[in-house]
């Protein structure tokens, strides 16, 4: 009898272990959808050919870029979930050229572009129906924005004013599709246990892990010819946490993890143990003295050196036009007057590079293969022997840069933009990091003060503002020895700051940034001549209370 059960039950379990092992798993797979492809081509045919408004002109370039993406996002802290969902979506743009290359409907200030959602299913009628219905928005929009912008020169003296596009030759190619699969079971508890460890850590006030995984397979199309597939998958794992000083300061710091497969990223065990070096960190810093204002030599270690280039040096770099009506702010986020000038020591170069998608064994994730203009990605040098020799642009020209480098890139909405890919700064005279060391402690002296100041990390900045050190020491020049300090932000850096850079390391770390477009900046430790901060002014907020429920019994 029992061996009948036992036969019985069996096809049962095979059946039951074949339903576990399905919900554990995760496919996160983007299939090919030529009806997508066929009807993004057809309708971009008859736009540019049939697409006409009474006696006003026609579009001269019809742009569509479509991305078909699946993506698994969890959030948790200590230790409970608290959100997790899988997402399919199809999101189209739709950019309308009127006008010619010499004046169209662009640059005026407003975002170009229609966005609009596309059905899932691969119901060729149905995709054109939306695409037609983007299409003709965005050309409406587009001919009364070329009305205004005519009569606004109409009053205006434009005669250097550059076009407002160039040519560029079409592109046709057909990469594989994205697919990522693993096992979502394994990394809801991996997140969950990720977030259990600030647990140990009776300082943390806030702590959050976020995980997400998704593939997309990014479909751009456009009426000279070009069409273009492109598969891309990727992995981040995002960890940050918080501290209260017993003033009330707010100290935070963060962890991120990205790769495009799981054999890339780190181990469970290794993240682990980074959570508990940051935590006891972040502990000491709450504990450090606070430091009111320092004028002085400042060495960055590499990670805070590529947040400073990015403030400094990354949107000077990219020829962006200048909008319609702009003002004087605007020509001083540019370095193109500059071209020509020497920005950065005699021994530095700078080149970008958004053809290579892994430093050593980091992921780069400001690589790409085509821009948002369908033109290939390449090798650009941009500063040699200190002096600015290129800038990186789009196709849309500036007063002296016309031609496209293949940097032209662009966030949700708006037309793209010259932007930094892979940015690699180099020095040919550097030196190691324990003689950058060397000379802060001898440029503190010779300007007669008892320490300079060593910032490790920083958080991200803006233009010419770097974000505020996380990590910051005192070193002194008697004997080298290193305190920590909290509380400092910098004032307003000068781009000319940059020559005044007295050396770099030959070591290097990579500094990703995901907003508003995904760049990398891989950079040595630089030290600054002279550099100002100073502590916040700003009220503090009172220590809790009470302490976390997690520490209750303790």
């Amino acid at each position: 009898m029992k061996h009948v059960i036992d036969v019985m039950y069996w096809p049962m379990t095979i059946f039951l272990m074949a339903i576990c092992l399905k919900e554990a798993r995760a496919d996160l797979s983007v299939p090919v959808s030529e009806p997508l492809l066929r009807a993004m081509i057809d309708e971009v045919d008859r736009s540019k050919s049939e697409l006409k408004l009474d006696d006003l002109p026609r579009p001269y370039l019809v742009v569509y870029h479509v991305e078909d993406r699946i993506g698994l996002s969890m959030e948790a802290s200590f230790g409970g979930l608290l959100q997790s969902k899988t997402q399919r979506s199809r999101s189209a743009i739709c950019r309308v050229r009127v006008g010619d290359m010499t004046l169209d409907n662009t640059n005026v200030g407003r975002g170009g572009g229609t966005r609009g959602t596309l059905p899932l299913d691969d119901d060729y009628t149905a995709i054109r129906h939306t695409l037609w219905r983007l299409t003709d928005q965005e050309y409406m929009q587009g001919v009364e924005i070329l009305t205004r912008k005519q009569a606004y020169l109409q009053d205006k003296l434009n005669e250097d004013r550059p076009a407002d596009y160039t040519a560029a030759k079409a592109v046709k190619q057909m990469n594989p599709a994205a697919s990522l699969i693993f096992n979502q079971q394994e990394w809801t508890t991996n997140v969950e246990r990720l977030s259990a460890r600030f647990k140990r850590h009776a300082s943390i006030q806030n702590a959050r892990v976020s995980f997400f995984a998704g593939a997309v397979n990014a479909y751009s199309v456009n009426s000279e010819g070009t069409q273009l597939r492109e598969g891309d998958t990727g992995i981040l794992i995002g960890i940050s946490a918080s501290v209260q000083a017993e003033d009330g300061m707010f100290l935070s710091d963060s962890l991120a993890y990205i790769a495009e497969q799981f054999d890339e990223l780190a181990s469970v065990d290794d993240i682990l143990s980074d959570i508990d070096d940051m935590c006891a960190k972040l502990t000491t810093l709450s504990n450090a003295p606070t430091l009111d204002q320092y004028t002085g030599p400042v060495f960055f270690d590499a990670p805070a050196a590529g947040r400073v280039f990015g403030s400094l040096l990354s949107h000077g770099v990219c020829a962006q036009p200048k909008p319609l009506g702009a003002g004087s702010s605007w020509d001083e986020r540019s370095l193109e007057k500059k071209i020509g000038l020497r920005i950065l020591p005699r021994s530095f170069e700078v080149y970008d590079d958004p053809t290579n998608r892994m430093y050593k064994d980091e992921a780069l994730v400001g690589a790409y293969n085509f821009d948002d203009e369908g033109t290939p990605s390449r090798h650009v040098s941009v500063i040699e022997k200190g002096i600015l020799k290129n800038m990186l642009a789009g196709r849309a020209p500036t007063r002296k840069v016309v031609g496209t480098t293949g940097h032209a890139r662009g966030a949700q909405i708006g037309d793209p933009r010259a932007t930094i890919g892979c940015l690699y700064i180099r020095d040919k005279q550097a030196v190691s990091t324990d003689e950058l060391k060397t000379e802060l402690i001898s440029v503190a002296e010779e300007e007669g003060l008892a320490f300079g100041l060593r910032i490790e990390t920083c958080q991200a900045g803006g233009w010419r503002q770097p974000g505020k050190p996380i990590y910051a020491y005192k070193v002194y020049v008697d004997d080298g020895h290193e305190e920590l300090v909290r509380g400092l932000e910098f004032l307003q850096v000068p781009v000319r700051a940059m020559k005044r850079i007295v050396a770099a390391s030959d070591e290097y770390a990579v500094s990703n940034s995901l907003s508003p477009v995904s760049t990398s900046i891989i950079s040595p430790a630089v030290l600054f001549e002279e550099l100002e901060l100073r502590k916040p002014e700003k009220e503090l907020d009172k220590q809790p209370i009470l302490q976390p429920p997690h520490l209750r019994g303790k």
